[in-house]
């Protein structure tokens, strides 16, 4: 029975605002009471005598109230006081105190307690209790609404994630109660209560202590929909549900054309997916993008790989004056090229193509092996075959070629197992197994940036099939990786670079999947550091590039100087993003490659490679403020991933860069410990 009433009274808790008392009828309240039951099997008036539950009619005449002052002296009173402990450990139970709100069931004043009942009123009562015990069951279908979802997902140690439920006792009418937590007053109605719960136990959701409720309907919906599903996932636009955005269009699902046989799609789904490239993108140049400017970065420079100085060159040289001239000027400076239309390949080229990507996937069948399979023979994990394993340099040479796609995601999970035995730090340390099971806990707790991630996930990648759907299964995977993980790191959080990752990741693996690398990438690839608030990690990376920028090209670090231009105002987005929606989606794949090959250094390099093919144009004598952050803020297409592929593993792969990189993050802490750093930085 208190196990019943702790479920219970803590789902009343949910509906902090007072409602009305009253119960819907007489006898909802006996079977509630039927269902708690009390200290006695029947209740007895002052006298001793057995009380009648059921009249003439067969209606009860109790009812019951939530009072926080019981009147002790009323006839037919059951008092047995309850106080919620919603603390962590279970060894808590309730206990009685006079300080607690009493269920009490106070008899009809115009029942007469000492009627004296005929052979007929009990026979009418032994058919009533009948038909009572064949309600119960339908009755206990509804307490199963009111608290079932509660009682399988609600966990004992209440929390709001990501952050800790601060224990704070108010005294309230001499009720303790948690600040996240609000008892139900004495005003509060039962009967409204198990409606109201009953509709929110949608698809196993229910809403927490202290959730708002434009968290808890977000929430919801996703859940809801998970179970539904939504119309023309893949190729529709959908509909807006939890923004407040437009109704329905008026005839919007009588444009869809219906399939003419079992298997068929429909004409209109069939022109969208013809449209859509080889990873799933509509194939429209320069589609619908919010950057004005885009910029092609050339080959010819990329073709001379620095080498690293013995000293900065500007040691010897002062700091370049800032430039006083403020007013805006006709001449834009100079710009970059625009890249050109994407050519129509021939039927040659295409075949000469073809016949290399089906080569590099034979290569790659044999450089990997099968590590793990399930107990239905599906692969779990992939492992390098042993001979790879004695050619190290080979395995490096060929993800700077590219990873063939259809390997991308047992090369991207091999690599990202590697860095975590290699380091192993944080929830990352965790089996996959642990991390999965963590990925399907969080998914029914609640998160303080849901109703951020719902704002942001319809903008993210939103030019691709997984995604161009509202609430569809990539929308809904995208929201659900980011609500779970928005509660990995009470640090962190969420923040808005983190959808274009997931959203990537999502691309190649199922959501416990990519949660699990997007936890790996936080712990073992120090993007924590850049999640963090105040960002720690991301000003340490805007030191050590611009270090490379002073020693590698001095010109250009004196450009910056003169007009201003610090690192923030343009590289945040591309180390937030890991350069997602800054170049095309091919070539961002290039780079992850890498990435997880050699950790985040690969994207420190790319941000220099970018400096040096624009050299020329960044430290002109007639480039500004303007023209510099305009061609820094552009969309990036690059004239040949090779070349740029290769001058960033010629660059990365010189031990004296790498260990002079380690030496300006060393300086970059004891700048931070002495209070030095916000001089450090342009």
């Amino acid at each position: 029975m208190v196990e019943s009433l702790k479920k219970d009274i803590r789902h009343l808790s949910i509906h902090p605002r007072p409602r009305d008392s009253s119960i819907a009828s007489e006898g909802e309240a006996g079977d509630i009471f039927d269902l708690y039951g009390s200290e006695y099997d029947h209740e007895k008036d002052i006298n001793g005598n057995r009380k009648g539950l059921i009249n003439s009619n067969g209606n009860r005449t109790s009812t019951i109230r939530l009072e926080s002052n019981i009147n002790n002296e009323r006839k037919g009173s059951w008092s047995e006081p309850l106080n919620v402990h919603s603390q962590r450990d279970e060894g808590r139970r309730w206990s009685d105190t006079t300080n607690t709100p009493d269920i009490s069931i106070t008899y009809d004043e115009s029942y007469p307690s000492n009627e004296v009942i005929d052979e007929n009123q009990i026979q009418i009562q032994n058919e009533n209790k009948n038909n009572m015990r064949r309600d119960r069951d339908s009755f206990n279908l509804r307490k199963s609404s009111l608290i079932s979802s509660t009682s399988s997902s609600y966990p004992d140690q209440l929390k709001l994630s990501p952050s800790k439920q601060k224990q704070k006792s108010i005294s309230n009418n001499g009720i303790k109660r948690n600040s996240l937590e609000q008892i139900s007053s004495t005003n509060t109605s039962i009967s409204e209560i198990g409606r109201k719960s009953s509709n929110n136990s949608v698809a196993g959701s229910s809403q927490y202590p202290g959730e708002e409720d434009d968290a808890y309907m977000v929430r919801n919906t996703y859940a809801r929909l998970e179970k539904e599903g939504v119309h023309g996932d893949g190729w529709d636009q959908g509909v807006e549900r939890t923004r407040g955005g437009p109704a329905i269009v008026s005839g919007k699902r009588a444009t869809v054309y219906p399939a003419a046989k079992s298997g068929d799609i429909g004409e209109q789904e069939r022109q969208f997916l013809a449209s859509l490239d080889r990873y799933g993108f509509v194939n429209e140049p320069l589609r619908n993008r919010s950057e004005t400017r885009v910029a092609l970065i050339p080959s010819a420079p990329l073709m001379k790989i620095p080498k690293l100085p013995s000293s900065s060159p500007l040691d010897v040289k002062p700091p370049a004056e800032p430039s006083n001239n403020f007013m805006p000027s006709n001449d834009n400076g100079p710009s970059p090229k625009l890249p050109p239309p994407s050519p129509t390949l021939k039927a040659s080229e295409e075949d000469k193509i073809r016949k290399k990507e089906f080569n590099r996937v034979d290569k790659w069948s044999r450089m990997m092996s099968i590590k793990r399979r399930d107990s239905g023979g599906n692969i779990l994990e992939w492992d390098w075959s042993s001979r790879l394993m004695e050619r190290r340099e080979k395995l490096n040479r060929r993800v700077y070629k590219g990873i063939p796609d259809r390997w991308r995601m047992a090369a991207w999970w091999t690599l990202a197992q590697e860095q975590t035995d290699k380091k192993g730090k944080g929830k990352a340390n965790k089996s996959v197994e642990d991390l999965e099971r963590d990925y399907q806990n969080t998914l029914d707790l609640p998160s303080t940036f849901d109703v951020q991630i719902d704002l942001d996930v319809p903008r993210t990648i939103s030019g691709h099939t997984m995604f161009v759907t509202r609430y569809g299964a990539g929308q809904r995977n995208l929201w659900h990786v980011l609500h779970c993980f928005s509660q990995v790191c009470e640090t962190c959080g969420y923040v808005q670079g983190m959808g274009p990752i997931a959203a990537t990741l999502l691309c190649y693996f199922d959501p416990e999947r990519a949660y699990t690398l997007l936890v790996r990438l936080h712990d073992d690839y120090g993007m924590h550091e850049i999640f963090e608030p105040g960002f720690p990690g991301l000003l340490e990376t805007f030191y050590v590039q611009e270090r490379l920028m002073e020693w590698l090209i001095p010109d250009l670090y004196q450009s910056f100087q003169r007009n201003m231009i610090s690192s923030s105002s343009w590289g945040t987005k591309w180390y937030i993003t890991l350069f997602v929606n800054t170049i095309p989606f091919s070539q961002q794949l290039r780079l992850w490659d890498s990435l997880w090959l050699d950790g985040r250094d690969v994207m420190i390099i790319t941000s220099l490679a970018i400096l040096w093919s624009f050299k020329d144009i960044l430290s002109s004598p007639k480039a500004n403020f303007e023209s510099i952050l305009s061609t820094l803020s552009s969309y990036f297409v690059i004239e040949d991933e090779d070349i740029l592929m290769n001058w960033i593993k010629k660059l990365i792969n010189q031990i004296e860069i790498r260990k002079k990189m380690d030496e300006w993050r060393k300086e970059w802490k004891i700048l931070v410990e002495q209070g030095k750093s916000e001089t450090a930085l342009l």
